[in-house]
């Protein structure tokens, strides 16, 4: 809103929320930024909460088309800012991950796109943080195929290749005369070790500072690299920082060049990406030459538009790595025998995470097993018939086939079932395991 005009932004998040509130006020009567903050199942940003509300004015649900493009947003609010981030159309914890086909990036105009962690101040109506919007592998939607990025190579004015770091996204800017930071999916530090060490690094380096105040208008998109923040790519205790990787106009949404933010990061004593004078093929033909731990690939900037080229094997570990978030892979691995194969293949610093999930197996394993073994040992051995009459009259039902199978000799799998050509395998859930998210609590803190 300028000078009681309604003007809209570059920004799909942000004029949509602005409709929303608009439609709120006219429909309540008044505006309250009220909200619950948090990770948990409670939290609930004010415009959640005006969605909800809205909702329930007879006749109910006209706001559905609200309530079902929120639905598929990670939201945080703190004071009157509120983080957004497409989130939610997988449940990673189960293993049931939807492809992100092209369909879902497309809707709503691109909306999605957009929600890469973007802050709004709701309350001013205006952009707070943008960093940038969703780009993807190359071969991974068909606007990223090889030959549709050969043919964007082909006519471009500027081509670039960087370093594709592996970290955690971090964005700031000098906001309301301070630096404003947010991580992936926080935004108040009290609830990211993440954000908080964030801001640590950016007071402690003057540079940091002053680069923000004198480009205000600026969001500055960082890669945050710590040794607490273990992913594929093994970094040294030297290595660790906020590097430069992004620049981007409030106003227009336009990003800078890799050029220009190598040039503003020299200028204030940033660390920042690598540029490569590569092409295309050339990058291509180099993607067996450095294993997961060394590097991840590249990130190629074509005229503004831009698409990750990884290494061979980071793809490879990468993939794995996402296996483990449904926890199933542990759980194979596990009553495959071929648990020790895994852990050797994955980089150290996912194994206490992975011990976690295997140490709920194992304990699983002991406690069921003793259970068979005593309700065994009490069971008349005599002959089959008197034993299995025995099993059925006084073994719990989940035991049974466990206790028939040990008097025949054959070998006991608690966690695994079927036959060999269709085999099948426990749940957590199955283990009593209702909340996969508390495992991985840290997770959650981006």
């Amino acid at each position: 809103m300028k000078n009681g005009v309604n003007v809209k932004s570059w920004n799909p998040v942000l004029n949509k929320f602005i409709e929303i509130k608009n439609e709120y006020k006219k429909r309540i009567g008044y505006i309250t930024y009220y909200y619950k903050d948090g990770f948990t199942d409670e939290s609930q940003t004010c415009v959640e909460r005006w969605v909800e509300h809205l909702n329930g004015i007879e006749p109910l649900n006209q706001y559905k088309e609200y309530e079902d493009l929120l639905d598929c947003l990670e939201m945080n609010q703190y004071g009157t800012m509120i983080l957004v981030r497409y989130g939610r159309y997988s449940n990673v914890y189960d293993g049931e991950t939807e492809a992100s086909g092209e369909d879902f990036w497309d809707r709503y105009d691109g909306f999605y796109r957009e929600c890469r962690s973007v802050v709004i101040d709701i309350e001013k109506e205006c952009i707070v943080l943008c960093p940038f919007s969703k780009f993807f592998n190359i071969n991974e939607l068909e606007e990223t195929s090889v030959e549709n990025i050969q043919k964007r190579i082909k006519n471009a004015n500027c081509v670039e290749f960087s370093d594709k770091l592996d970290g955690s996204m971090q964005s700031a800017r000098w906001y309301e005369n301070q630096i404003v930071m947010a991580g992936s999916q926080a935004i108040n530090p009290d609830n990211s070790w993440r954000l908080e060490d964030g801001y640590r690094m950016i007071y402690e380096l003057p540079g940091y500072r002053k680069m923000l105040q004198a480009f205000p208008n600026f969001t500055f998109v960082f890669e945050y690299i710590s040794l607490r923040d273990a992913h594929v790519v093994i970094y040294t205790k030297d290595q660790e920082g906020l590097y430069l990787i992004g620049i981007r106009d409030v106003e227009t949404g336009k990003e800078a060049s890799y050029s220009v933010i190598c040039h503003i990061a020299n200028l204030y004593g940033i660390p920042t990406t690598k540029i490569f004078d590569k092409t295309l093929e050339k990058a291509m033909d180099e993607l067996n030459d450095k294993s997961s731990d060394e590097a991840e690939g590249f990130v190629i900037n074509i005229d503004g538009y831009k698409v990750k080229l990884k290494y061979n094997d980071y793809v490879h570990i990468h993939k794995a790595l996402s296996k483990l978030s449904s926890i199933n892979l542990i759980i194979r691995s596990i009553a495959d025998d071929k648990y020790d194969d895994l852990l050797a293949k994955l980089p150290l610093a996912y194994h206490e995470n992975v011990k976690k999930v295997a140490s709920i197996v194992f304990n699983y394993i002991k406690e069921t097993e003793n259970k068979i073994n005593e309700y065994y040992n009490f069971a008349p051995k005599e002959n089959k018939k008197g034993f299995m009459i025995y099993i059925s009259e006084h073994v719990p039902k989940e035991y049974q086939v466990y206790c028939r199978e040990k008097f025949l000799g054959h070998t006991i799998n608690v966690i695994k079932g079927g036959n060999k050509k269709c085999p099948h395998y426990k749940r957590l859930k199955d283990m009593g395991i209702e909340n996969y998210n508390s495992i991985f609590n840290e997770v959650k803190d981006a």
